[in-house]
């Protein structure tokens, strides 16, 4: 089976379908998927995993194309998938994104199960993906209330905070949000915010330390990985803390060889103590 072609597997799929033997066609296509990404493998699997309720499988797998859009059998699925799972705010974001109306009957669920949802995120100690996925589940008023109740507790862990700040950030929220950055409220406004892989900052601080590294480009990844947490750290507020981006890729490299963070001394030091709390206490 190791040395069958992906087309032969995903006939082999098709014939087991046409036989009713629904896990031996799953198991083909897995097989094919595991020899190199093919499209149509993925939308086949999709539609298993949709007729038999396995809609989380579906979502994953979908959630890992490059082009959720540009295929109209992998849009097809995708919406099908979202309404499955009730990802309602996924959908709404869609609906923002695309800035066009959806064709799709995606529903929040009903509203004792949203209760519910927010009753059981917030005794939780430990939030996984799955966890904060299904605050999408959630009608639009009470993710946004919700959110910003989160983003109102100042011992809120940043990964956490980047999470709520870019999906009302998608959302399109227009309404100023309380945010704790450091210990300290601030406010922001997500639709007049960037997300922050597409900040300006961001990318500078990004091009400033690639520049630097072009030299030595296996410490590349682990120096933009610790700059990603650094720059987490201060989001969506990075236009208040960073002035100068090469000169703060400058003092964050010098910080992470020596410490010595130069003009930016006070202000890395300020990040890790709080990074270093967040740790200690395990927080998203």
């Amino acid at each position: 089976m190791t040395n069958a072609s992906q087309d032969n597997l995903l006939s082999l799929a098709q014939k087991a379908q046409a036989n009713n033997d629904i896990s031996q066609a799953k198991q083909y296509l897995l097989e094919a998927l595991r020899m190199g990404h093919r499209t149509d493998i993925v939308c086949q699997l999709c539609s298993i995993y949709l007729k038999e309720d396995q809609a989380d499988q579906a979502y994953i797998l979908l959630k890992e194309e490059p082009d959720l859009f540009s295929d109209s059998e992998v849009f097809k699925l995708y919406l099908a998938t979202l309404e499955k799972m009730h990802y309602f705010i996924e959908f709404l974001q869609l609906k923002n994104l695309l800035n066009k109306n959806i064709a799709a009957n995606v529903e929040c669920v009903d509203p004792e199960k949203q209760i519910k949802i927010m009753q059981n995120f917030q005794q939780l100690k430990n939030i996984t993906q799955d966890d904060y996925l299904q605050l999408f589940c959630l009608s639009k008023e009470n993710f946004v209330n919700f959110a910003k109740s989160l983003l109102f507790n100042p011992s809120q862990g940043f990964a956490l905070r980047i999470s709520l700040c870019e999906d009302l950030i998608k959302l399109g929220v227009d309404e100023t949000i309380s945010v704790y950055v450091l210990g300290k409220q601030e406010k922001f406004i997500p639709s007049q915010t960037e997300l922050l892989e597409k900040d300006a900052i961001y990318r500078e601080v990004c091009v400033s330390i690639a520049d630097y590294l072009r030299r030595d480009p296996s410490k590349l990844p682990l120096m933009i990985g610790e700059m990603n947490v650094v720059l987490g750290m201060l989001y969506p507020k990075l236009h208040k803390y960073i002035q100068n981006p090469d000169q703060f890729a400058h003092d964050f490299r010098h910080y992470i060889d020596s410490k010595n963070g130069g003009v930016n001394q006070d202000l890395l030091e300020k990040i890790y103590q709080y990074l270093a709390y967040e740790k200690s206490n395990n927080t998203f």
